[in-house]
């Protein structure tokens, strides 16, 4: 795990946005009942639970489908009528009203200048009172805002209440409930670089030299010099520029910087500078703000995205809000677990699906080297669900894009401005223009980066133009027409922004092996089989109608050179969309290469081969431990980056194989009036993977041998059928974390000889001391009923993850019991 140390370095080193004196509120009262008097300045209180922000109300609640049930229409699924779903936000209890307050203590110096209250996110429908009178409101819970509280405020302590309300029915996924983002207190100078207000870009980059632009924005009066410093990524100063201004009310400031040999940001070497403005009266220096930015060229051409002058192919994932059992409070260091898992699987870009991030989110990703898709609204006029952003869009739209595109713009990772994802103005050819609407606005703020939008009705996108009006197109699922889309829109720039669809759930097999193949008139997948356990097998063959197999994709975007690259749904399991399992009771999804608890799944190992080439990747499945097997015999497959490889069972062999190349994209289709492309088969699994199709099962070991292009033996990796539990493994994912940060551990059933029990599913009891607190737990089952925040799991498939977090320094102590196993383990020490 150096890596992960390397990385919390570099992300600790830039995470300021702020060179001013900015407090972060985290103790606060919180209550779930609506107080008519909460937010008067001495409201009693004192018999409200004690919380610690970022805070999700809900996810300490339990599951249960009467939270959530929806009588929805997905036009996504093909649906031509409304039907009943369960779970799909998540089943848990976020619907409802929550109070937060605290006190904050104010001097009369302090009074005589500039308080802001900043929060980072708010779920949702937030009103904000100071000492009793209304601030102000937002109804957007996934956008950023800030309010000048200055003439609220008193000399001594002051009362600040929040009021959230979440009503059934707002959203397709889990959105949370609370203040599940942090909350800041900015204190400034009356004069002072406006919150949002610098903006650096660089229309000019070579290995040479570059320029960056900067435009400024200050509030305040009087006549200042303002001091203008970058710092390259070693601490240094490089170029200072000074200059007298005066200030009246909101005054822009633009300056040009020349920097020679820059350090450029790339994914390999993600090099960030700072940019240091300071604003002085007379030699005092009243106000600073420091902007992390990167110097780099992106450029969109109709045959690819190029980075620095390089063609960049998008490996991408899309990434929904939550961390999983925490739900979704942010954690930064959660996050970053979850971005070093990304890239290890090979991936080198975002997209935030589908509202925008934390800001630290994208402060990881310029941190460590990802791009990043920014993206504002699920919803336009036309809403999905009842109580969506449909029904704010009129009056919100432009304020919550506009603020998302302030707060943003100098991340170095965010390289298109998405303004949609599947809104349902594609079935209706955008009647009143929103597409054009929205990407003015974004214009207007920022034409350094391209816009886009994510299109699932490809052809109402393309005929209406629509996918024309933003400068770069993302279609979702629809590898079968690259080529027609290429045909028909030669100068369309393009790619795709959800792909794959599959679903599946960690060690999980079911047998016989059968792909999805029929297809309707539009391409959906017919005879997609639903298990009644909820617990689909891994061999890429089940799906949504509309999804297929990652290796449909990769054969789809080897062809069609021209497509960007693509974003898979999604990165990692996240709470809510459990299709196709409504009817099966599940509460979170199946998609992802990576499950709910932050666990890989085979095909995490088959992108691993297609994305990161320079690994040696030899993993293969199922396991091999059959106790009750109903089939003699089954396929064994191989995710390998080697040229060819042995299978043997008990030292008898099934023979050397290699990969079968496609000989033709049967899948493809010459017009865009048949968009989709469900399904997969045997012949594009075995593109992509090594198949021994029909392996007689015997209990003992099995092993594969891997050879390069001249017969030599390379690798191997050998599995042996497991004995009967006999211990607990307690691992820590990183053996030493921070005060308030959340440690993680993986909780395995071994045998004797420390074989992982695959089959072992019974509940485990957690007991955690020391310097943390138990804060969740999982198993990567989305039909797990089991409370998050209650210390006891079962076990799925011989594995659990068990979230502490840490309240003093010193080691963590983590006890579990499950049956007659035992284990204890002190290893993680907070700082």
């Amino acid at each position: 795990m150096k890596s992960l140390y390397t990385l919390l370095f570099l992300f600790m080193s830039f995470t300021s946005l702020f060179s001013q004196q900015i407090d972060l509120l985290k103790n606060w009262k919180f209550s779930n009942y609506d107080y008519g008097a909460a937010f008067q300045e001495n409201f009693n209180d004192a018999d409200w639970e004690t919380v610690i922000v970022p805070h999700d109300w809900a996810v300490k609640g339990d599951f249960d489908f009467a939270n959530d049930l929806q009588l929805t229409m997905v036009v996504q699924d093909g649906e031509s009528k409304p039907k009943y779903r369960a779970g799909r936000s998540g089943a848990l209890p976020y619907v409802g009203i929550g109070w937060y307050r605290t006190k904050y203590k104010v001097t009369a110096a302090e009074l005589k200048e500039k308080v802001q209250l900043l929060f980072d996110g708010a779920m949702s429908n937030a009103k904000v009172y100071i000492n009793g009178s209304y601030v102000g409101e937002r109804p957007f819970g996934y956008i950023s805002f800030y309010f000048d509280i200055t003439p609220f405020l008193k000399e001594g302590k002051n009362s600040i209440a929040v009021r959230l309300e979440n009503f059934n029915s707002q959203s397709r996924w889990y959105p949370g409930a609370g203040l599940y983002r942090k909350v800041s207190v900015i204190k400034t100078n009356k004069t002072h670089v406006k919150t949002w207000g610098t903006f650096v870009s660089t229309p000019l980059v070579t290995k040479r030299k570059a320029i960056a632009n900067l435009n400024l924005e200050l509030l305040g009066n009087g006549t200042y010099t303002i001091k203008n410093q970058i710092v390259n990524p070693k601490g240094k100063v490089v170029t200072t520029k000074v200059q007298k201004v005066i200030i009246k009310g909101e005054t822009n400031v633009k300056e040009d910087f020349k920097i020679t040999r820059p350090a450029l940001w790339s994914i390999e070497k993600p090099n960030l500078y700072k940019l240091k403005t300071s604003i002085l009266k007379g030699d005092t220096e009243i106000n600073t703000y420091t902007t992390t930015f990167g110097i780099r060229d992106i450029n969109f051409k109709v045959d690819g995205f190029y980075l620095n002058n390089k063609k960049v192919k998008f490996k991408g994932v899309n990434m929904h809000h939550d961390l999983g059992p925490t739900g979704a409070a942010f954690y930064k260091n959660l996050f970053l677990r979850q971005m070093v898992k990304m890239k290890e699987m090979g991936v080198n870009a975002i997209r935030f699906s589908h509202n925008p991030p934390a800001p630290e989110a994208l402060d990881i990703c310029d941190s460590i080297g990802l791009l990043a898709i920014d993206e504002a609204f699920d919803e336009w006029q036309v809403g999905k669900v009842t109580n969506g952003y449909a029904i704010h869009f009129d009056k919100w739209a432009k304020t919550d894009l506009t603020d998302m595109i302030l707060r943003d713009r100098n991340h170095p990772s965010v390289i298109m401005w998405s303004i949609g994802n599947e809104i349902l103005e594609q079935y209706k050819q955008d009647p009143n223009h929103i597409t054009k609407y929205l990407n003015d606005i974004v214009k207007s703020v920022d034409t350094t980066r391209a816009t886009t939008a994510g299109f699932n009705a490809a052809k109402g996108a393309l005929v209406s133009g629509m996918a024309s009006i933003v400068d770069v197109a993302g279609f979702n699922y629809k590898p079968g027409i690259y080529g027609a889309i290429r045909k028909e829109y030669p100068n369309l720039k393009f790619y795709a922004s959800e792909t794959g669809g599959t679903v599946s759930v960690r060690n999980a097999y079911k047998f016989p092996v059968v792909f999805d193949t029929l297809h309707n008139k539009r391409g959906n997948s017919l005879n997609t089989k639903v298990f009644a356990d909820g617990l689909p097998g891994n061999f890429e063959t089940t799906q949504v109608p509309w999804g297929y197999p990652p290796f449909k994709e990769f054969a789809s975007q080897e062809k069609n050179t021209t497509v960007y690259g693509e974003f898979v749904w999604t990165g990692y399991d996240y709470l809510g969309e459990p299709s196709p399992y409504h009817e099966a009771k599940s509460r979170s999804s199946y998609f992802a290469p990576v499950d709910f608890v932050g666990l890989e799944k085979d095909k995490f190992y088959l992108y691993q081969t297609q994305w990161k080439k320079e690994k040696e990747v030899l993993h293969f499945f199922p396991h091999w431990t059959w106790p009750k097997l109903e089939v003699k015999s089954f396929p064994v497959v191989c995710y390998t980056s080697y040229e060819k490889a042995e299978l043997f069972v008990n030292g008898k062999s099934y023979g050397v194989q290699t990969k079968k190349a496609l000989k033709d994209l049967k899948f493809e289709n010459n017009t865009i009036d048949i968009p989709a492309s469900g399904g997969g088969n045997w012949d594009l699994l075995k593109a992509y993977a090594i198949v021994w199709d029909d392996v007689v099962y015997e209990p003992g070991e099995i092993k594969i041998v891997a050879y390069n292009k001249r017969g030599k033996k390379v690798a191997e990796k050998i599995r042996v059928t497991a004995g009967a539990p006999y211990a607990i493994k307690i691992e820590p994912e990183i053996k030493t974390i921070k005060n308030g940060e959340v440690g993680v551990y993986v909780i395995s059933v071994v045998d004797k000889d420390g074989n992982l029990c695959p089959h072992y599913n019974k509940n485990m009891t957690i007991d955690v001391d020391g310097a943390a607190m138990f804060l969740a737990s999982g198993n990567g089952n989305p039909t797990n009923m089991q409370n998050l925040s209650i210390p006891k799991r079962k076990f799925l498939n011989g594995q659990a993850v068990v979230f502490v977090k840490a309240v003093k320094q010193g080691n963590v102590i983590i006890k579990t019991v499950s049956d007659e196993l035992k284990q204890e383990n002190n290893s993680l020490k907070v700082k």
